[in-house]
């Protein structure tokens, strides 16, 4: 069994801050002034993690486990960043199989289990990520990131307790940034 998380995609969003002060006259006409926000960019410097060949009811690393891929906020506004993750599919027919992403990070009979751990964030060890998007950084309590900051962290897989062998499969986490 072949696996390769080809697409970790960051997102590149831009969002227009909208400040609307409503200004009235006796003709009965309203302006709105509108001024757009700073830049939202992020980038990684990883897009695939190839495993090659895996076994069931097995944990996979990234290596370095913690510091194998580097976000940075390219953009000129602070941001929060979330990830979310989705099933994996078989590459020759997508419809046809596929494993279902744990909502809890735990693995089962074709259910895989997805995890992240930031580098130096002594807060939480791995997160699962799920088909909902979570909260990437800041967590609770954290601030959000600068123009110019970078995280670095690593992925863990965990395999089904048991699959059809013999298919590649792919999925795909996005991670994304909103003005912070």
């Amino acid at each position: 069994m072949k696996i390769a998380i080809t697409s970790i995609s960051a997102a590149l969003v831009l969002v227009l801050a909208l400040a609307w002060p409503a200004v009235g006259s006796d003709s009965g006409s309203i302006t709105i002034t509108m001024t757009g926000a700073g830049e939202i960019s992020i980038s990684l410097d990883k897009t695939g993690w190839p495993l090659g060949t895996v076994t069931p009811n097995t944990e996979y690393l990234t290596s370095p486990a913690i510091q194998w891929c580097t976000l940075k906020v390219e953009g000129d506004t602070h941001v929060n960043t979330y990830i979310v993750g989705e099933d994996a599919r078989w590459t020759a027919d997508p419809a046809a199989y596929k494993w279902t992403l744990s909502s809890d990070g735990s693995n089962g009979e074709n259910i895989y289990g997805l995890w992240f751990r930031i580098y130096l964030d002594t807060d939480r060890g791995y997160v699962p990520i799920t088909k909902i998007a979570g909260e990437f950084w800041p967590h609770s309590g954290g601030t959000s990131l600068s123009p110019g900051a970078t995280k670095q962290f690593g992925l863990k897989l965990v395999t089904p307790t048991s699959f059809a062998g013999g298919r590649e499969m792919q999925t795909k986490i996005t991670i994304s940034a909103v003005a912070g």
